[in-house]
């Protein structure tokens, strides 16, 4: 769940900018097909169903979607399962991206067509405003209705980013879920690793404005910290992690503790009307920006990059001691489900941050709205999501999965782990975790795009 800088300033101000989805990019428009009724929203009756189409054509469906995310097999069971269950031939082309900015540009500037991508949650929404994944037939979703958990759709309430409107059609669903925290290694905090874990909460994201820092526990060494963490090459998450901290200090400054006003409560006021504790990580205000950005750029210097790809490799191989991460990534790199774990943790910092969720979505450039549909259903269904979330260790939004879930051969649950399962398992954590949201295109192109090209260009 990630934005890169790699393709540096066109590709960030330009495809963050939604360019041709909302008119800031004008050509050649290509015709809808006559079932698509406006931009985005499709009248399923005139779509052929699966039972319609021709058995005797091979159909092609293109996938992106994000690395790692599923064993190579997964491609396969489904091409077995559409010839089996409906006498179709499919094939699938996979393309594997790193970043939600890698997807956006590659079906915006680089004008690629997929039948099936998987964007985070805040990109759907920016995406459903464009016109640009297509609104979705709950009919042909029967393992979607019956096995989702009804608290992880229809976020948030009133102005959902999965759905044309509070009541309208769903325009995506969920595949997994988790948060954005610190990854560490328990080792250089603490013999014992619980211990470590509540060291790394209570200092949280200040550790990124540190070259060095002393354990609690005197009989440890000083830790080096100069170089030695990483910030993920990501947008939301980076100045998000901005904002909380912004938000921190000046909640300090106030004199105002962690507990007010009566906990965190993102969005509430204090009697004299001003913000309450915290700020979140969907600020639009230029001088909480701003604030936000400074704090940003004095951090820079102690990180050795912004990487999405390395949070846990690094870790393992003893040259990081810390990195802001996503939850499943560090999962992954841990291995709770091995006898022979890592000396790693991961722990949502006490100033707070975000739980988001990657979903499966239609691209507008698909034809095969029938088979693409399949496929989302496909991973939905409880042996397949099991199957996914066994291997990935995300966090999985099926419910009926989630309930089938069983320990593995070491003892180890996944459905009792406060860091997959912080809803159920640590709901004061996960209260602290603000769902990521669209901030709207002016926010995005005028403010939050230049100071992140600024931020991770030398």
């Amino acid at each position: 769940m990630k934005w890169s800088a790699a393709l540096g300033l066109t590709g960030t101000l330009g495809g963050m900018g939604v360019l041709s989805g909302l008119g800031y990019v004008k050509g050649p428009q290509e015709p809808r097909p006559a079932w698509e009724t406006e931009p985005g929203r499709v009248d399923y009756s005139l779509v052929p169903s699966l039972a319609a189409l021709d058995k005797s054509q091979t159909y092609v469906l293109k996938i992106a979607q994000w690395y790692d995310y599923w064993p190579g097999s997964f491609l396969s069971d489904f091409r077995d399962f559409m010839n089996s269950e409906h006498g179709l031939r499919v094939e699938t082309r996979w393309d594997v991206y790193t970043s939600n900015e890698e997807l956006f540009n590659w079906i915006t500037l680089g004008k690629r067509r997929y039948d099936v991508i998987f964007p985070s949650n805040y990109l759907v929404d920016l995406m459903k405003k464009a016109g640009m994944i297509y609104s979705l037939n709950e009919g042909w979703l029967p393992n979607f209705q019956a096995n989702i958990d009804p608290t992880l759709i229809g976020q948030p309430l009133g102005n959902p980013y999965d759905r044309l409107g509070p009541q309208g059609p769903f325009v995506s669903v969920p595949y997994f879920w988790g948060t954005t925290g610190i990854g560490f290694r328990t080792t250089a905090f603490s013999p014992d690793p619980a211990k470590a874990r509540e060291e790394v909460e209570e200092v949280g994201w200040d550790f990124l404005w540190m070259d060095s820092y002393q354990p609690t526990d005197a009989s440890m060494p000083r830790i080096d910290l100069h170089k030695k963490m990483r910030m993920l090459d990501d947008e939301r998450d980076v100045l998000g992690t901005g904002f909380k901290k912004a938000g921190w200090e000046w909640q300090r400054g106030l004199g105002l503790g962690p507990s007010y006003p009566n906990g965190y409560v993102v969005g509430t006021t204090d009697p004299d009307g001003d913000p309450g504790y915290q700020w979140t990580m969907n600020e639009t205000d230029p001088a909480r920006i701003g604030a936000a950005g400074e704090l940003l750029f004095a951090a820079k210097p102690h990180l050795f990059d912004f990487s999405s790809t390395d949070q846990a490799t690094s870790l393992i191989a003893n040259v990081a001691i810390l990195n802001q991460a996503w939850s499943g990534d560090m999962m992954y790199a841990i291995r709770p489900d091995q006898y022979l774990t890592q000396p790693m943790d991961y722990a949502v910092p006490r100033q707070g941050s975000t739980w988001w969720i990657d979903c499966g979505a239609i691209h507008a450039k698909s034809r095969n709205l029938a088979i693409a549909h399949a496929f989302l259903d496909f991973i939905h269904d409880i042996e397949q999501n099991l199957r996914l979330t066994y291997w990935n260790l995300y966090s999985t939004p099926n419910k009926a999965a989630f309930d089938a879930l069983r320990p593995y051969n070491n003892g180890y649950d996944m459905r009792t782990d406060p860091r997959l399962y912080p809803n159920i398992n640590a709901p004061e954590t996960f209260r602290i975790c603000d769902l990521t949201q669209d901030v709207g295109l002016d926010t995005l192109i005028n403010l939050y795009n230049p100071l992140w090209f600024d931020l991770t260009t030398d």
